[in-house]
């Protein structure tokens, strides 16, 4: 029998694994060294900037999530490695690390809001009175220090989830007290935890009170399920033992629900107890 003859043309050859490898001679010119570096310092700082500004869990994540990818996908083996390339990888990190940084320092220090002087001479500017433009300026102060706060915005704010407000109508002024305290407690969440700090403070009477008026504030009724509460920094950092006033007027100049609690708080008790129920509150709301 004749055998076939595997003689012919020779099958297109596919490169070998090695010869896909960087050329280790290779180190790139000067423009591509420096379009490297741009392109990490672009990058790694828009990233440490967008992870500095954020105070989201979500966004720190994400971008933890990418960063690993890249390593992951340039990998560190020095096979895989040309100077341009590690320029690149080097200058990404040292300008995420950059970008970090700055943007902790933008967050910390706000230095885009108008000083304290600033506002004053708006105020002035727009016909208030020194008096009345002080007592405005003089809301963004510490009270229990002369060190300044800076005006609250999104970057500052603390966000907690009001739940169970379906569970909590059934708690009524005419329920009795130890009922009331029952159903916020088992509730959980914020409700449970505002119990026994207004129980400290308060008179048993004056707690049930305190809490329902709590609770018609933060549930709004044009929403169902779990509703996100706004906290801003500037609620967190007052002091209503040296400044009640100042709290319930700035909490009046704030957005829904924080100026109808100041209201029903006020309906409902004597500066002296509107003042033990805001501490209470304000701890509750600092522990979270």
């Amino acid at each position: 029998m004749e055998e076939n003859d595997s003689t012919g043309p020779d099958p297109e050859t596919k490169p070998s694994f090695q010869e896909l490898l960087p050329d280790a001679a290779h180190s790139g010119n000067k423009l591509q060294a420096i379009t490297a570096v741009f392109n990490g310092l672009g990058i790694g700082l828009f990233l440490g900037l967008l992870m500095g500004l954020s105070v989201s869990p979500v966004v720190s994540g994400v971008v933890g999530t990418i960063t690993s990818l890249l390593a992951v996908l340039i990998g560190l083996n020095e096979k895989f490695l040309d100077p341009v390339k590690s320029l690149r990888i080097g200058s990404f990190g040292l300008f995420s690390a950059v970008g970090i940084l700055l943007g902790l320092y933008i967050r910390s220090n706000d230095p885009f809001a108008p000083s304290l002087s600033d506002k004053m001479d708006e105020y002035l500017d727009i016909g208030y009175s020194p008096e009345e433009a002080r007592l405005l300026v003089t809301d963004f102060i510490r009270a229990d220090s002369s060190l300044a706060v800076r005006q609250a915005n999104v970057l500052y704010s603390t966000e907690l989830s009001i739940t169970a407000c379906d569970f909590l109508v059934y708690a009524e002024e005419s329920t009795a007290a130890a009922e009331v305290f029952n159903t916020f407690e088992t509730a959980g969440g914020i409700w449970a935890k505002l119990v026994p700090a207004l129980q400290n403070s308060l008179s048993e009477a004056q707690t049930k009170t305190a809490l329902l008026s709590l609770r018609d504030g933060f549930c709004s009724s044009s929403s169902e399920g779990e509703q996100r509460l706004i906290i801003p920094e500037s609620i967190l950092s007052q002091n209503p033992d040296q400044g009640l006033d100042a709290l319930e007027q700035h909490l009046r100049s704030l957005e829904a629900p924080w100026p109808g609690i100041s209201n029903s708080l006020e309906e409902n008790f004597t500066p002296d107890i509107r003042t033990k129920a805001y501490a209470a509150l304000l701890q509750v709301f600092n522990d979270e």
